[in-house]
Order: structure tokens, then C-alpha cells, then sequence
């Protein structure tokens, strides 16, 4: 369908029923769609890699139209990379941003980051799929883009852009589903948007398949005709984005059993400070409960940046599932900080015992009422913490333990959050080391304004990098000396 048209389905149908069998099924739909298309020489039909190209495949020979190949990946956010901020494609060096990225912060620098590491990626398929052959000459062409389907749209925009630049003479999307915000979004990048199905409730494009398996390599070289390899040298998620492993461990402590996520970055290679020369050998431990999950986007995100710049992260929830509905109940005030931080500290002591990387070094990292929590176990376990991030007000829980807190403190607070900036500033009062308050721009106690993650996220890595220097340098040094 055109983007400004009523879709060619009848959307009174059931939509709680997935509208296609699997991707042969979409294609047979999507090629008989097309069929005004049909021996038209100057068509050339590419499929997306990798949902798009059987179905690519199966248009371009119901239409008797020329088949190719093209490789546009999306960017997923870091800590949540099924979320798609961005996007590039081969035959451009643009990145297409989506205004998630606005929206969390994501800074500049870090798209380009990490964009050169989906290029990687994107070279390492153009080589396998196409075996050194170039894209072809699109120049007056009808040049018909394919894939399985459409949600923010991120990746076919970015293809679109690439094509554009080869000077066809018609550009065309086409593709099974497609999300209403997905059309409006490609709306000014082609001169015709088809798609067959468009949910007045749209979930996810696998939502609308009964089947709808992640495509390997294998599946991409089969559909060219080509012989099947097996090459796959990076860690991907379901969908096929670059993930950095993230993995649900269970810690047994004292009165119970807690649940988190850990993943370490040294084998991955993508640290802010390699041209420092050093990486950071640190845990940092995000921890979360009283009215906070582990789970949540911005307890994901910060996670995943930070892994960016080399520190190892292990989210975990200090409470129960049956103890966290108790304590939102009872709100703020019931929180139990002393209990938390007693898990707290048995989390660092098992990754010291499980040898976990970076847990000689651990930067505690809580938000809201565990905060205080955070600061309360540093207090305790003083010679392996190396420091103590707060994000939110509710320092004050911790008052009769700040005084015996030895390790550095950042305190990050919503500048709108006035109680917030009222408590972290007179808490700062009672720690023996000078801790640093930063108010972040606009925000309120929730950061849930735009912008206001992202700048928690850089603010949090700024600090700690500048820590873990001095840090480096000083254990050099201590060495230097003893010999």
C-alpha cells in the first residue's frame, strides 16, 4: 500500500491471530502483490539481510525481475539490544538515527562507536554473501527494497538512503507488516511504500508470523544458490544484533537466593580507554529493589554503557519478587536498608569467590532507597570497594553509616528533584572523603525526561574512568617502587 492509503487487508479480522504461517507464506502474499511489477527488465528486486532475502528471492521470480542481496543492520541500544536506536547500510556511510536515541541521549560519539562495530559485521556478511562481487549499478532502475517486515523502520530507512544514492529511477519498500509509526517514518525515503498487513495494535513483526525463526547465514546463502558456511565469529542476540553476553545467575546468601544478570566486556575489545592504556578490572554492581527491578530500560542501559568502557556488570535484585511487592507496599519508609545491604555485601563476597572479573575491585552502584543500602555496604566493606555511585535522593536512609564510608562518592540527582538535591547535599556532610554531586540538567527524580539517562550513563562513566586512571596509576607506581 501507498503510506498515506487504507491497507488492501481486512483489518476487521482477528489481529490476535498472527496473519502469515511463516516467511514462504509472506512471500507467496508479497509477490502476488506485486505481480504489476512482472516483466519489467529494469526491475532489480534486493532482499535485506537476513529476514528479507527468501522472500526477495521468491518476488523477483514471480515477477521474472533481476534477484541481489543488500546488508543494512540496526544499532541496539547498549544494555537493550533488541531496542533499535540506529541503523546503517552498505553503499553509505550515513547512520539513521531514531529518535529513541534522542530520547535516552544516546551522546554522538557512542553511535559512532558503535556503528563501527556493526560495520564490522556488515563487511564480514557484503564478503560471505557476495563473495568480493560489488552492489550493482542501480541507475535507472526500479529498485525494489524487501524484508520481512517493518517496525521503526531504522534499518529499511537506512537502505533506502543507500539505494537513493545510486540514482534509480523508482525506489519501492514492500513488506508483509508493517507498524503504522514504521510507515510514517518512511513516508519521504521512497516513492512507494507497500505493505500487506498494517495491526491497528502492532507488537513486534514476529507477532504477526506463526513462525518466525531467526535467519542463520546458512539460510541467506541457500537463497542466493550458494554453497553453506558456517561463519559466525561475534555473540548475537535472537535477533541477530551483537549483544555482549549477558547471563541470568542465581547467588545464594544467607537467608535466600537472589537473581541477576552478569556479563564481563574483555572479550569483546570495545573499551573507551584502550588508547589509555588500561582497562578498568572492575565490577560494578547495580543494585536494585525497594520499588526498583533489575529489569528496567534504565538499569539496562547504564549497564550496557558501561560494559563499553571495559567494567564488569552484574545487576541484581537485593529482594524476592514476593519481598519486592511487600516493600512497594510499604513504600520508602519500610525499606529495610540494613537487610539489603547485608545481601549486598554477600553478592561482592561471591563474586570474590567465584572469582568473577574485576570483583577485587567493586564500584557499588544503587538508585532510590537502595542507595542508601549501597552506601551502608560500602561502609562495611571497605578494603574491596572501590567506589560508590548513587542515583536519587534517598542517601539520608544510610546517615548512620556514612561515617565510616572510606570509599569515593558520586551522588547523581535530577536538578527538578529539589528533595533529592536537599538530601545528597547534606549527606556529602558526614562522608569522610569529599564526594562529588552532580545535579543532571532538566530531570526529576525519575530521569525519565529526554535526554536525562544518557546523561547519568556518561556523567557515571566520566567519573569512574577518571577514578580506575588514578587508580592504575598508583598500583603502577606502588610496583615501580617495590622493585
Amino acid at each position: 500500500m501507498h503510506a498515506s492509503d487504507e491497507p488492501n487487508v481486512d483489518l476487521t479480522l482477528d489481529e490476535t491471530r498472527p496473519v502469515f504461517r511463516d516467511r514462504a507464506h509472506a512471500g507467496d502474499a508479497l509477490a502476488h502483490a506485486l505481480r504489476r511489477f512482472a516483466n519489467q527488465s529494469d526491475v532489480i528486486v534486493f532482499g535485506l539481510a537476513r529476514g528479507g532475502v527468501p522472500m526477495a528471492r521468491q518476488v523477483a521470480e514471480a515477477i521474472g525481475a533481476s534477484f541481489n542481496v543488500l546488508i543494512s543492520r540496526t544499532i541496539g541500544v547498549p544494555g537493550i539490544e533488541e531496542l533499535a536506536f540506529a541503523a546503517i547500510s552498505e553503499g553509505s556511510d550515513c547512520v539513521v538515527a531514531d529518535p529513541l536515541a534522542w530520547y535516552i541521549g544516546v551522546p554522538p560519539a557512542i553511535v559512532d562507536r558503535l556503528a563501527s562495530r556493526e560495520r564490522v559485521e556488515l563487511a564480514r556478511r557484503a564478503a560471505l554473501y557476495r563473495e568480493g562481487e560489488t552492489l550493482p549499478d542501480v541507475k535507472g532502475c526500479v529498485v525494489m527494497l524487501v524484508d520481512d517486515g517493518l517496525a521503526s523502520g531504522a534499518a529499511l530507512r537506512a537502505a533506502a538512503r543507500a539505494m537513493r544514492g545510486g540514482h534509480p529511477k523508482r525506489l519501492i519498500a514492500a513488506v508483509p507488516v508493517a507498524s503504522r509509526a514504521g510507515l510514517d517514518e518512511m513516508r519521504d525515503e521512497v516513492d512507494e511504500m507497500i505493505a500487506l498487513s498494517v495491526p491497528r495494535a502492532f507488537d513486534t513483526v514476529s507477532s504477526s508470523y506463526e513462525s518466525f525463526e531467526p535467519l542463520t547465514d546458512d539460510d541467506v546463502l541457500t537463497a542466493l544458490g550458494r554453497p553453506a558456511r558456517r561463519v559466525s565469529p561475534m555473540v548475537y542476540d535472537i535477533s541477530g544484533r551483537i549483544t555482549d553476553g549477558e547471563r541470568t545467575i542465581e547467588i545464594a546468601v544467607a537467608d535466600g537466593r537472589l537473581v541477576g544478570e552478569l556479563a564481563t566486556s574483555q572479550h569483546f575489545g570495545f573499551h573507551d580507554n584502550s588508547e589509555a592504556g588500561h582497562e578498568p578490572d572492575a565490577l560494578v554492581v547495580l543494585a536494585h529493589g525497594g520499588g526498583g527491578s533489575r529489569d528496567s530500560y534504565r538499569n539496562r542501559y547504564i549497564a550496557g554503557r558501561l560494559r563499553m568502557s571495559g567494567y564488569a556488570t552484574l545487576r541484581v535484585d537485593l529482594l524476592t519478587s514476593s519481598e519486592q511487592q511487600t516493600e512497594s507496599r510499604a513504600g520508602e519508609t519500610g525499606f529495610d536498608v540494613a537487610r539489603a545491604a547485608t545481601r549486598l555485601i554477600d553478592v561482592c563476597d561471591w563474586a570474590t569467590r567465584a572469582g568473577v572479573y574485576g570483583a577485587r575491585r567493586v564500584i557499588l552502584l544503587g538508585a532510590g532507597t537502595v542507595a542508601a543500602a549501597a552506601l551502608s555496604a560500602a561502609a562495611q566493606r571497605q578494603s574491596n570497594t572501590l567506589a560508590v555511585v548513587t542515583r536519587g535522593g534517598r542517601v539520608d536512609l544510610a546517615a548512620p553509616d556514612l561515617a565510616r564510608v572510606r570509599a569515593p562518592v558520586l551522588m547523581l540527582v535530577g536538578e527538578a528533584d529539589h528533595q533529592g538535591v536537599h538530601l545528597s547535599r547534606h549527606a556529602t556532610q558526614f562522608l569522610p572523603r569529599r564526594a562529588k554531586l552532580i545535579r543532571i540538567p532538566g530531570a526529576s527524580h525519575t530521569f525519565a525526561e529526554p535526554g536525562a539517562l544518557g546523561a547519568v550513563a556518561e556523567q557515571t562513566v566520566r567519573w569512574l574512568d577518571g577514578l580506575t586512571m588514578k587508580w592504575t596509576r598508583s598500583l603502577l607506581s606502588s610496583r615501580r617502587s617495590a622493585n
